[in-house]
């Protein structure tokens, strides 16, 4: 038997707000509570999407992020820790396991205090490297906040996110620059097709501790481009892993900031990049679900037709074809709001039987 796979994208309107697909149960670890009002203004954004917000410690011995095996929650925002790492509630092992029950983690990192050895572990399960002095982070003498870090040139200034590479939609598209203070960036492994950098370092940025009294660097861990501000995994199951490698740019302080780019003040784009970006990770943009699927024999007055309306009913999901039948299956794949996907994206599909006459083409 040989079969035909055919995909229909029909328009989806009348969506008011994107949902995620995967739930809106949300947990926020922050170790510090006097911090949770400097991101009031993402929190509130979150809960206007619909997402249920529990914030907890990691010091809290009840934390856990399944109930009877299953997930707790949906949704995963680790803010940087003050001690050592997450405690033994949120080891490396039960965060990729939450990944493993599609759960989708956005993970946030801060150069103000050293990056505990259990994120660098972490993240090396990911092919995500993090500089080996856990004090690093990102100076730019070019591209840094004069108000801000006159002398430090600590917070950099990216131009309006642009489209990284021309097979991918732009998720993560802003019009106005964004800052990022106090960067630790990362450098992405090779061997994973389920690695993406959001937001490159500029061309002469590059990681450095800032108590390293030497004028120079002599062999800095990474140097522009190769370095990512922010990162996305999206794994075979769909979860969806984020890494941002500064924490203070979901703070109100810098989405209402403004900034100097090429001598010109203007304000920041970070309110519109943090929600684009937890949008994306929390899948509420560029999920495709997979409609039910139909099929019929590829002969007669049928054969070559892909409109699954000029097929009788009753022709339809036959309980038994021959071996060498010629058959066509149908298979709707509506992008869930918004819209974002256009013509020239192309889809893969992967089928896999039992039947060793089974053909796919």
């Amino acid at each position: 038997m040989r079969a035909f796979l055919s995909f229909l994208l029909p328009a989806l309107v009348g969506v008011a707000q994107a949902l995620s697909y995967t739930g809106t149960r949300l947990l926020v670890v922050n170790e510090d509570a006097s911090e949770k009002d400097n991101y009031s203004k993402f929190w509130g954004d979150l809960e206007s999407r619909g997402f249920r917000i529990s914030f907890e410690s990691p010091k809290n011995e009840k934390l856990s992020l399944f109930e009877l095996g299953e997930r707790a929650y949906d949704h995963l925002i680790l803010l940087p820790p003050k001690s050592k790492g997450f405690g033994p509630n949120l080891s490396p092992k039960n965060i990729l396991d939450f990944a493993k029950k599609e759960g989708n983690v956005i993970l946030a990192l801060s150069g103000d205090s050293p990056t505990p050895a259990a994120i660098n572990s972490l993240l090396l399960e990911l092919d995500i490297h993090l500089p080996p002095d856990r004090n690093a982070l990102l100076v730019d003498h070019f591209n840094y906040d004069i108000s801000s870090a006159p002398e430090k040139h600590d917070v950099l200034v990216l131009p309006p996110i642009q489209l990284l590479r021309t097979d991918l939609n732009n998720f993560f598209e802003t019009e106005n620059p964004v800052a990022a203070p106090r960067v630790v960036g990362q450098v992405l492994g090779n061997a994973s097709p389920h690695l993406a950098p959001i937001l490159k370092a500029p061309s002469t940025a590059y990681s450095y501790n800032p108590k390293d009294e030497a004028e120079a660097v002599e062999d800095p861990f990474a140097f522009g481009s190769q370095l990512s501000i922010a990162s996305a995994m999206q794994a075979r199951n769909s979860a969806r892993f984020t890494v941002l490698g500064s924490a203070e740019m979901l703070e109100n302080k810098w989405f209402d900031a403004s900034v100097k780019l090429s001598g010109k003040q203007t304000k920041t784009g970070n309110q519109d990049f943090a929600k684009k970006l937890s949008e994306w990770t929390f899948q509420e943009v560029g999920v495709l679900k997979v409609g039910e699927l139909t099929h019929y024999q590829n002969e007669g007055d049928k054969k070559g037709v892909l409109n699954q309306t000029a097929i009788g009913a009753s022709e339809l999901n036959p309980k038994i074809y021959k071996i060498k039948d010629d058959v066509v299956s149908l298979m709707p794949v509506p992008l869930l709001h918004p819209l974002h996907i256009s013509i020239p994206d192309k889809i893969s599909v992967l089928t896999s039987t039992l039947d060793l006459h089974h053909r796919t083409l």
